[in-house]
């Protein structure tokens, strides 16, 4: 049987011919990281979901040096929507900043010697990390 662009396309194997004849959609988020103020030692977490077509993919970046590899985990489903969650924990005051939700459908947004068809939108959070009075005694009584 032979199946030329029609729907049924895709349920004899050819996926690929569906999604290349689907015209890009300009991603959009549904859910915006949240600013968080929290304290020494403690967790945060953003989260961002996308929409677009095909799904975007969603990248998280800091604007500073950023939280260290050891202390972050993100997590990143890709079904109906885009969706993702960076976890940040033991926090330390130079964990302070601005965290950025990226995401992109193009399929070229990753290719350095290609300009992209459409923008990465961004989304953008801060992390404000903070000492207690209970902790600031603490450390002096220790000195």
């Amino acid at each position: 049987m032979f199946c030329f662009f029609s729907p049924s396309c895709y349920y004899f194997g050819m996926e690929l011919l569906t999604l290349i004849l689907t015209p890009l959609k300009v991603s959009g988020f549904i859910k915006s990281p949240l600013s968080q103020i929290r304290l020494i030692n403690d967790s945060a977490e953003l989260h961002c979901e996308v929409i677009g077509s095909p799904i975007p993919e969603v990248q998280w970046w800091f604007l500073f040096d950023g939280a260290r590899d050891d202390r972050v985990q993100i997590n990143a489903t890709y079904i109906a929507h885009a969706t993702s969650t960076i976890h940040l924990v033991s926090l330390a005051l130079n964990d302070s900043g601005t965290y950025e939700c990226r995401a992109s459908n193009d399929p070229d947004r990753n290719e350095l010697k290609k300009t992209p068809k459409i923008k990465w939108i961004r989304s953008q959070a801060n992390v404000i990390v903070i000492e207690s009075e209970w902790q600031k005694k603490h450390k002096e009584s220790q000195v």
